[in-house]
């Protein structure tokens, strides 16, 4: 039996498809039989369950229930206590049930896969690897990343974990055995003794085990962000949607997958397509009026683009930018020097983030007491394909 283990928190009912689609991606690959171990909280719906139920009985296959809140309730209160202002804030309460797989499962030896993943592979073929006495084995990120890999990762920018060694949590063949019986309060412990950490779970599992742990190939963990599938099909790979990579562009190979592998799922009814409806109704009406916002905001201020130096020719040429409106990420030496020049400059401009992952940006703006669609814009809505903007239609899957 091959257990796999899946973390869910799903504040809108909306979250399960994906780990739903997970689940049924390693089902239709393998012959083997799997035992699906999900670790959830009071926000799992009767009708979530259910579904998980049916894909695993029309599979032949097996899935189990663990509520986090019931089982380990002195674990989630301590978690609670010593972190309230980042959970649910900027922490996914759910990331951490991982951490709590040894005290909950009752099997030595589990993968762990995040839900944002396709397994384009046979699941047996991870499972049967050696650990070799390894706590752990994953996916060096530098794997993936190459000379792309962010140099701004708390671990990395503070000396903890060398470049080289640093994993991506997102697939994990798991030992429980060789997992400390501490292993959760101690990795809280460690984000509250450095409170910069911004990948909880990742950083946790990387400061605990970055110097001991078995390197896997990259196609266990392979960023769909450094693949080009157009007009190809997938690999044989685990896939992994980083940075909210599954949509709905068809023209491109691995978005096609996730969607085909969702369209067979109990997710993809007729209320999916209503609110796929309404979520592009609501686009519409928001982009007109982010444009009046934008207008308007600009009274007295001018504008500032903040980008990396490989997009300063698009913005110029697209928005009319002359080079005093670009802030140029690369020019600084990290994220604290950039914020402390946004702080100095903040009242007399209105920020256009150019920033593939909006989310770090938009966290930073509000950190420092400004406010979106007023102080701060994300561009990219601005730009459409004929711009060599890929559009990211992951918030129309979302919606789903």
């Amino acid at each position: 039996m091959i257990h796999v283990c899946f973390c869910l928190h799903d504040a809108d009912g909306r979250y399960s498809k994906f780990t739903g689609t997970t689940i049924i991606s390693i089902f239709e690959n393998t012959r083997a039989e799997v035992t699906a171990h999900i670790l959830h909280d009071d926000t799992l719906t009767d009708d979530n369950r259910e579904k998980f139920l049916q894909l695993a009985a029309r599979h032949n296959q097996r899935v189990e229930f663990y509520n986090v809140d019931k089982l380990c309730p002195d674990e989630i209160k301590f978690l609670r206590d010593e972190l309230p202002d980042k959970i649910n804030s900027r922490f996914n309460i759910g990331a951490f049930y991982r951490l709590l797989a040894k005290k909950i499962l009752p099997v030595s030896r589990i993968i762990y896969l995040d839900s944002d993943i396709v397994v384009n592979l046979d699941i047996a073929e991870l499972w049967q690897i050696d650990l070799k006495n390894f706590p752990i084995a994953a996916v060096p990120e530098i794997f993936n990343m190459k000379d792309r890999m962010s140099k701004n990762k708390f671990l990395l920018r503070y000396g903890i974990v060398d470049a080289e060694d640093y994993f991506n949590a997102g697939v994990i063949l798991f030992d429980l055995e060789r997992v400390s019986e501490n292993f959760f309060r101690d990795g809280v412990q460690f984000l509250v003794d450095n409170p910069k950490c911004t990948s909880p779970a990742q950083d946790i599992l990387n400061a605990f085990f970055a110097e001991n742990y078995l390197k896997l190939e990259s196609k266990f963990n392979s960023f769909v962000t450094c693949e080009d599938n157009r007009d190809k099909p997938a690999d044989k790979k685990i896939y992994h949607y980083v940075r909210n990579s599954a949509g709905l562009d068809m023209s491109d190979g691995l978005q096609r997958l996730w969607f085909e592998i969702f369209f067979r799922s109990p997710w993809c009814d007729a209320q999916a397509m209503g609110r796929l409806y309404e979520e592009f109704s609501d686009y519409d009406t928001e982009i007109k009026t982010m444009l009046m916002n934008l207008s308007a905001s600009l009274n007295g201020r001018k504008r500032a683009f903040i980008t990396f130096a490989a997009h300063v020719d698009a913005i110029k040429n697209f928005f009319n930018a002359d080079k005093s409106e670009l802030i140029i990420i690369e020019t600084f030496l990290d994220f604290d020097e950039l914020i402390r020049y946004l702080k100095k400059i903040r009242k007399k401009c209105v920020f256009i983030s150019m920033v593939e992952n909006f989310t770090i940006m938009s966290n930073i703006f509000s950190d420092i007491g400004l406010v979106e669609n007023k102080d701060f814009f994300n561009g990219l809505k601005f730009l459409a394909k004929s711009h060599g903007y890929r559009f990211n239609s992951y918030r129309f899957v979302k919606a789903m």
